[in-house]
């Protein structure tokens, strides 16, 4: 495909994003006027625009990319940050469980409610002050039996409708607690009678601080949410004590005759015992699930996360040997092809031994089929974080940085294999016997073994990181081309060297419209110290024209050690620029 063609292909995918899919096939057949190639890639990116993919905002791209500007900032659609609308894995599982044992509970306290408010109601006809607050008997009779009556019948009911049911329950509840309690304390009053009043508002405490107890070990919660509940809920007695002096100052004076009155705040001392319960069973619960989730391995914290899933720090538990866990969103490994490619991508990046690539230990797939992979786990911080912290990198580190990542894809690509996610990201500055500024290659999720090629006339998605994607990557999806590997390292060096990407824009298409069309700034522009042969190494690799860059990762890796900065980083200079990551705790992606 030549320029004119990829011009062509730009013209009718802007003008035809905008319109209804099944107008969409007859109009581009028109634009492209016989030409199949055009017409064959205009339809895959109008495909892909319009299927659910990596990049998570193609959707709100549509809406806008007829004007040529989208609202989506271009962070929405980067693996690093993308995954950030998806909940916890593990914590996923939680609500999941969280819902059927607030279903069941649930059900169960709403029986139990009703049976003893029906029981009241039929005490009318011997013990007189059941009359009181009747129609509130009611109506809480009608909301908790109701309620258990739905519970059970609708079974498809999500977390958030249980909790509207639950809300109801206890609200009704706790409005008849509130009626009954008011009015013994207003009738007390008005005969004089102080002992009545006094068992009243002694008994007010005791029903609310049952109230506190049954909500706070029964009902599944965080502790965050528990005590939000529970803590408003102990005042409640107090603030039924204050309305019933308000309505008949009498109260206030039959009041102080309790000479004892209630020393024990028995309904803050529920709320506090409520609320570390609910802390106990939530994380007895979490590492429950935790336990189940990974077999053999025990999950300690999260401490990632990108577009494939979510990434925790973990311990095997028989070798006791620490490692990076990552869990593969689920709905990507849906259907056993999708499995049985993380499979095969994770056992061809398994098979890699360069020391500046990610050693990968174990994967597998869970009993509730979520696919992981364990790695090593590293000290140290990604080169995205180094430069956000620290600034632009001395020329001698970056070429350091760069010539170790051409020694992993020197391997990774005589393997057959395309990264095709190179970005400071994945790229991690860590510590190794003793080396300090060793660098690995991490994240090979997008990896694609570019010498089997037999479904690129399949339908492609466009993957990877705008600002570090090669033009062929976006034109041509299903070709994978080490030389684009190359190309993303030349905008990975142009960003640690100037701390600027060497593409942007205001939304995600802008910038791969910019990766395949416009020239980039050089980076002396935005660096006047730049050594001009320095200059020249990344000005090539950024090249549209995949003949024009380095061939192979070799090529690039001399060029990078023929640089008059080559090889001039030493170690006390490493030891000394890594000694500030040394107290930054382990991270991963």
């Amino acid at each position: 495909m030549n320029s004119d063609d990829r011009a062509l292909v730009k013209e009718i995918f802007n003008a035809g994003v905008g319109l209804p899919e099944g107008e969409r096939s007859e109009f581009v057949r028109l634009r492209a006027d016989g030409n199949q190639a055009v017409e064959k890639e205009v339809l895959s990116l109008l495909g892909y625009h319009q299927e659910e993919t990596l990049l998570e905002s193609g959707a709100a791209l549509i809406g806008t990319v007829a004007e040529g500007v989208s609202s989506v900032p271009p962070e929405s659609i980067e693996i690093e940050t993308s995954a950030e609308i998806e909940p916890n894995l593990i914590l996923q599982e939680v609500w999941k469980e969280n819902s059927r044992t607030l279903r069941r509970r649930l059900i169960a306290i709403s029986l139990v409610l009703a049976t003893l408010i029906s029981i009241s109601m039929l005490r009318l006809f011997t013990f007189k002050y059941a009359a009181l607050g009747y129609g509130f008997r009611v109506y809480a009779f009608v909301v908790t039996l109701g309620s258990a009556w739905c519970l059970y019948r609708i079974r498809d009911l999500s977390l958030k409708q249980i909790r509207l049911i639950e809300l109801a329950v206890m609200s009704s509840v706790a409005v008849l607690a509130i009626v009954v309690n008011l009015r013994l304390m207003i009738d007390a009053a008005v005969r004089g009678d102080a002992v009545m009043l006094i068992a009243a508002n002694h008994w007010n405490h005791m029903v609310w601080a049952l109230l506190i107890l049954i909500y706070g070990t029964f009902m599944p919660n965080t502790w965050q949410r528990a005590a939000w509940i529970l803590f408003p809920a102990s005042l409640m007695p107090y603030w039924v004590t204050m309305c019933a002096e308000l309505i008949d100052p009498q109260v206030n004076f039959l009041m102080d005759q309790d000479e004892m009155g209630i020393p024990i705040p028995l309904t803050l001392i529920a709320a506090g015992v409520s609320v570390f319960a609910a802390h106990l069973i939530h994380d007895a619960r979490l590492g429950a699930i935790q336990a189940r989730y990974l077999s053999q391995y025990r999950i300690i914290r999260q401490i990632g996360s990108g577009g494939m899933g979510k990434v925790f720090e973990a311990e095997h538990l028989l070798l006791k040997r620490p490692c990076a866990i990552k869990l593969i969103r689920p709905e990507l490994t849906v259907g056993q092809s999708a499995l049985q490619r993380f499979q095969q991508e994770v056992r061809a990046s398994a098979r890699l031994t360069h020391p500046n690539t990610i050693e990968i230990y174990d994967y597998g797939l869970t009993e509730d089929e979520t696919f992981f992979y364990a790695m090593e786990l590293l000290p140290g911080a990604n080169l995205s974080d180094l430069v956000k912290s620290s600034g632009p990198l001395p020329p001698e580190r970056a070429v350091h940085f760069l010539i170790q990542i051409c020694g992993a894809l020197r391997e990774a690509h005589s393997a057959g294999l395309v990264h095709r996610d190179i970005k400071p990201a994945n790229i991690f500055a860590t510590q190794r016997g003793g080396i300090c500024d060793f660098s690995k290659l991490l994240d090979f999720g997008l990896v694609k073994q570019f010498e089997y090629q037999s479904d690129r006339h399949k339908k492609h998605v466009v993957e990877g990181t705008p600002r570090y994607m090669a033009p062929e990557q976006i034109l041509s999806p299903a070709v994978f081309d080490p030389r684009s590997d190359l190309y993303s390292l030349g905008c990975v060096g142009y960003y640690l060297l100037t701390g600027q990407t060497a593409f942007d824009g205001s939304s995600s298409l802008a910038i791969m419209q910019s990766q395949v069309n416009a020239k980039p700034v050089p980076p002396s522009t935005h660096r006047a110290d730049l050594p001009s042969d320095l200059e020249a190494v990344i000005m090539r690799c950024l090249e549209k024209d995949p003949m024009q860059r380095f061939q192979t990762a070799k090529a690039l890796q001399e060029a990078l050690s023929g640089c008059g900065v080559g090889g001039l980083w030493s170690e006390k200079d490493a030891e000394r620029a890594f000694g500030a990551l040394e107290h930054a705790g382990e991270a991963l992606d």
